[in-house]
């Protein structure tokens, strides 16, 4: 009986090993995961973020009037992605990519003709 009490002991040795095993690849497969999604969050608030504030008003370099602004269409038609050129220093900086329209002044309304008495 001795022989059989020694196999069941190290096999319960051998099932506390596997199991603690498994738990500690479950962990770390699950703490990759988790710090992968946490980084990928991060990052895409940043940039949202980042986005937001720079669509907020003109640039430094459009403030003094010696940059040009070159849209190019994408794809869709709708989007532009933006290119501020200085005229003085030969500098071109990539704005963030806006809508096509955005800069266009919008189409007045016509108003029809009014009826008016004596003209």
């Amino acid at each position: 009986m001795t022989g059989f009490r020694a196999v069941e002991t190290r096999r319960d040795l051998r099932r506390s090993r596997e199991t603690r095993a498994s738990f500690w690849h479950v962990v770390i497969v699950s703490l990759f995961f988790v710090v992968g999604l946490g980084a990928s969050l991060f990052l895409g608030a940043v940039m949202v973020i980042g986005a937001v504030r720079s669509n907020g008003g003109p640039s430094e370099l459009t403030a003094d009037g010696r940059t040009a602004r070159i849209a190019r269409s994408l794809q869709d038609g709708k989007f532009c992605n933006y290119i501020l050129f200085d005229n003085k220093t030969a500098q071109a900086v990539e704005d963030p990519i806006g809508r096509c329209d955005e800069g266009k002044p919008k189409p007045k309304k016509e108003t029809p003709a009014a009826f008016s008495w004596g003209r």
